[in-house]
């Protein structure tokens, strides 16, 4: 569980550290029409203005999702369905040029946000006994770091692969997510107690 629950992982933390590093470009882009690399420009302070509301209603969304998350009987349907949320939300943000619209986005990303911070771990101590739970929760903290460094390693290269628009790096943010929702589902789900039975 430990490393099947880490692919999941590679793919979620990926896609976020694209999104804290390229939302304020992608924005003024997208819905200011302001070369990013311009960031002294009165409409790029604007944008990242607009971002810091934006996480706002991220914040807002992850709260309201996680008391949805309980309704699902199945922990891997709800971080499933949580990810393709979220992954749609990043993807939405190519076809909004409103800067209010962007708040539909942002709330679905919330939806991913919640299950990201929740489910890894509640699976993961489930399938593991008191004994050895603190080591392993600790070297889970590896799967959070390494995919955000790896990303931010690659990061120049991807942006040229997708033509330096950084709006597009929030669409690879979103299929980073389908591609972890879909990981989900080789999760073996294990229980402690039985296996020390």
């Amino acid at each position: 569980a430990f490393w099947q629950i880490g692919l999941v992982q590679f793919f979620s933390w990926f896609a976020f550290l694209y999104m804290w590093n390229y939302t304020t470009g992608g924005i003024a882009e997208n819905v200011w029409s302001v070369d990013p690399m311009n960031t002294t420009s009165p409409e790029y302070q604007s944008a990242g203005n607009w971002v810091g509301v934006l996480f706002a209603v991220q914040a807002i969304g992850s709260v309201l999702w996680a008391m949805v998350l309980p309704m699902f009987k199945s922990a891997k349907v709800g971080y499933s369905v949580s990810l393709v949320l979220g992954a749609l939300g990043f993807i939405s943000t190519y076809f909004i040029h409103d800067q209010y619209m962007l708040f539909v986005s942002f709330l679905l990303i919330g939806c991913a946000w919640a299950a990201m911070l929740a489910l890894p771990f509640t699976i993961l101590t489930n399938s593991i006994s008191g004994k050895n739970m603190g080591t392993y929760l600790g070297l889970f903290n590896g799967t959070i770091c390494l995919p955000q460094i790896i990303a931010a390693s690659i990061g120049g290269v991807l942006l040229s692969l997708v033509g330096g628009a950084q709006v597009n790096m929030l669409v690879l943010a979103g299929i980073l997510l389908i591609l972890g929702a879909a990981s989900v589902f080789i999760i073996k789900e294990t229980s402690a107690e039985k296996a020390d039975k």
